[in-house]
């Protein structure tokens, strides 16, 4: 549901540092006078103004356009598509009256020169390792073959084993049956966890290499591409499978930026590099090998979408791998928008989207850094016109996501000074071309997240955002995901401590990383007239807009330190252990934060003026500082670089979140002594945090 207008725009000089010049209003607006969570009653009024203009500001066509230019040609990292692609968007954010910046990093990264996949028995053939490119498409040059990035290179032939989706309780079932996977060549299918799991599991058993493929099941719901957003057979999902669970970014220089000069380790004591030769195919080409295959007959549960009994093996069917694999440091090129703060500069909300892609990409991610440059284009509008927010407000394109969060990382590590101080929220973009909302966030964020979609109107249906979010939850307020990895979060939340939300629109289909996430697919089949692309700008700008001018910082920790003490008893009641200490410490917390926030509402509705101006600014240091407080500097045990005490990826999910990870991985290891550590370093940081907000209230 869209915010209704203003009559007027008054100028009030009590604003005059957010608004030099009066921004034009519709005739007929009408005045919307709700408070805004962290405004004052009249500050809500002007916000609303602002944020209106705003929201008449959002194009769906200028983000056609941009999707549109962007998805013509692959961006790959490190390829010539990527350097048209940034030159473009540097082109566009300049005719925006914005300055862009570069920032350039120097990067380990794998690039393929040959991939062979052939079956030596009990047929020989050689399979496919791309999808059937049409006659005339444009750049078909450029299109890279199936692959894995970060795959080591190497020739491997041996029969194959079925190992399902590669978990670690697949690979422990195939261990109940007696069959090994030692010198074998597991065959696994994408899904359930990351796809770098698969091969880390395989390695940790002796696996000669790793073939992977999209089984129907789970890619094939309906019709396929050309005729809907299902898998065709021979459709191929590239990705990455660097061990971001160890953790992301250059793999040679963990913790530091990537630059030209920086010291780098040996590949072979990168934790992050993979050591199996792992590549991917379709399915089409992975039934005659499944279909080959003798032994038992796969559990029920590992019965898959192909109209064949599954077999577990090993062999009789035999695959040979022939990964010619180019290792050397290429470059990974960001680029930076910011539109400074007149209040706070030093403050900043950054909003990012990953700019590459494995093919085309036109959802994955051109969708999201579409998006994002047309909330550039947006507030640099407003910018043009004389406003300006109270703390700054920086929009990011990634490079190298796809390759394992490379860009975001090394800018993190680069500024991690400069973040670690002002950083207030980072807000990811990574996938917006689709027709229904999802969210995930950190707990302090969930109301900022539910007060925004209240205020943007669902393409779809006609009502709010919210209201459709909450129709589709069973009338129930909707639950926001848990951030793990996999995404451009990582650095911010995991490595720093900064807030983090990541909002988009999604739709069913199976054609994720492949050559069919092309133009076609999504003007089809997900966002026709960029609608639901132009409601992701309205949603994350609106989002970034209250964090930019909000007079107290809208977050809400007396709920992420009660959803810290439900986290700790799941654990109690599942788990059989005690943890009455680190309990009582989060009970204290969520307390303590409960009655900042009740001081600061208290400060907003009495009028902030004189001396209260000197106490608002210690309450936003204390929002500032709380999440920074859940880090700990040495990191998780045997994962330094992750230094988050209460969220960080699953060590054998990858992307999925581990909440309160240490505790939770010391419990499954029956590990006493690791258990007590975990707690007492828990415990500790959540006393940082208690303390930060009753200094805070005290002052």
């Amino acid at each position: 549901m869209k915010r209704s207008k203003s009559r007027h725009l008054l100028l009030s000089s009590v604003f005059s540092l957010s608004l030099l010049t009066p921004l034009a209003l519709p005739a007929n607006a009408e005045t919307n006078t709700e408070s805004i969570n962290g405004f004052s009653k009249d500050k809500s009024h002007w916000q609303h103004e602002f944020e209106q203009n705003y929201l008449d500001s959002v194009k769906s066509t200028s983000i056609k356009k941009y999707s549109e230019a962007m998805s013509s040609r692959p961006s790959k990292v490190a390829t010539e598509g990527n350097d048209a692609s940034l030159n473009y968007a540097v082109q566009q954010l300049q005719e925006a009256g914005l300055k862009p910046r570069v920032k350039s990093y120097d990067v380990y990264m794998s690039k393929p020169k040959s991939i062979s996949v052939s079956q030596t028995a009990p047929q020989q053939r050689k399979l496919s390792v791309i999808e059937n490119i049409p006659e005339g498409t444009p750049y078909a040059n450029e299109i890279v073959q199936g692959y894995n990035a970060y795959s080591p290179a190497g020739e491997v032939e041996a029969e194959i084993v079925y190992a399902n989706y590669g978990r670690p309780e697949d690979f422990e079932e195939l261990e109940r049956r007696g069959i090994s996977v030692k010198d074998k060549i597991v065959i696994a299918r994408y899904g359930a966890n990351f796809r770098g799991v698969k091969p880390s599991q395989a390695e940790q058993r002796g696996a000669a290499g790793v073939l992977l493929y999209s089984d129907p099941e789970d890619y094939v719901h309906g019709p396929v591409y050309p005729e809907g957003p299902w898998l065709p057979e021979d459709g191929i999902q590239r990705g990455s499978i660097l061990y971001i669970f160890n953790y992301p970014g250059d793999p040679l220089t963990p913790g530091t930026a990537s630059k030209k000069g920086t010291k780098r380790i040996d590949p072979a004591d990168a934790d992050s590099l993979p050591t199996v030769p792992t590549t991917p195919i379709s399915y089409g080409e992975a039934e005659p090998l499944l279909a080959a295959m003798e032994g038992e007959s796969a559990p029920e549960s590992w019965q898959g979408g192909l109209p064949i009994d599954y077999k577990i093996g090993p062999g009789p069917t035999k695959v040979k791998l022939s990964l010619d694999i180019e290792y050397k440091n290429q470059p990974v090129n960001d680029v930076i928008v910011e539109i400074k703060g007149k209040k706070f500069p030093k403050e900043k909300i950054v909003i990012g989207a990953h700019r590459d892609t494995w093919v085309y990409g036109s959802n994955d991610n051109t969708s999201g850094w579409s998006t994002a440059m047309e909330i550039a284009r947006s507030l640099g509008e407003m910018y043009q016109k004389g406003w300006r927010p109270d703390r700054t407000i920086v929009i990011a394109g990634w490079d190298g996501e796809e390759y394992g969060l490379l860009g975001s990382t090394e800018w993190v590590e680069e500024e991690r000074k400069d973040l670690t101080k002002n950083a207030v929220a980072y807000l990811n973009m990574d996938g917006l071309g689709g027709k229904y909302f999802g969210a995930s966030s950190v707990p302090s964020l969930d109301e900022l997240i539910y007060s925004v979609t209240k205020e943007v109107e669902e393409p779809r249906t006609g009502t709010s955002v919210y209201d459709d979010w909450f129709a589709r939850s069973g009338n129930k307020e909707p639950r926001l995901g848990q951030l793990g990895s996999g995404s451009d979060y990582t650095a911010f939340l995991q490595h720093i401590g900064v807030p983090s939300l990541g909002m988009g629109f999604g739709s069913p289909g199976g054609l994720y990383h492949s050559f069919y996430d092309n133009l076609d697919a999504l003007q089809r089949f997900d966002d026709p007239d960029y609608q639901h692309h132009a409601a992701g700008a309205q949603l994350v700008g609106l989002a970034a807009l209250r964090l930019a001018n909000a007079d107290v910082l809208p977050f809400q920790y007396s709920a992420y330190a009660r959803e810290v003490v439900q986290l700790l008893e799941n654990l109690e009641q599942n788990e059989g252990v005690d943890l009455s200490t680190v309990k009582a410490q989060a009970r204290e917390w969520q307390f303590a934060a409960s009655a900042l926030e009740i001081k600061a509402a208290d400060m907003i509705d009495d009028g902030i003026q004189g001396p209260e101006t000197h106490k608002l600014k210690n309450i936003n240091a204390a929002m500032l500082a709380q999440e920074r407080d859940l880090i700990n500097d040495k990191g998780l045990p045997e994962r330094p670089w992750y230094k988050h005490q209460v969220w960080a990826p699953g060590m054998t999910t990858g992307y999925a979140a581990l909440p309160l990870p240490a505790l939770a991985e010391a419990i499954e290891a029956g590990d006493s002594k690791a258990l007590e550590q975990a707690s007492d370093a828990l415990e500790s940081a959540l006393k940082d945090a208690t303390n930060t907000v009753k200094s805070a209230i005290k002052k």
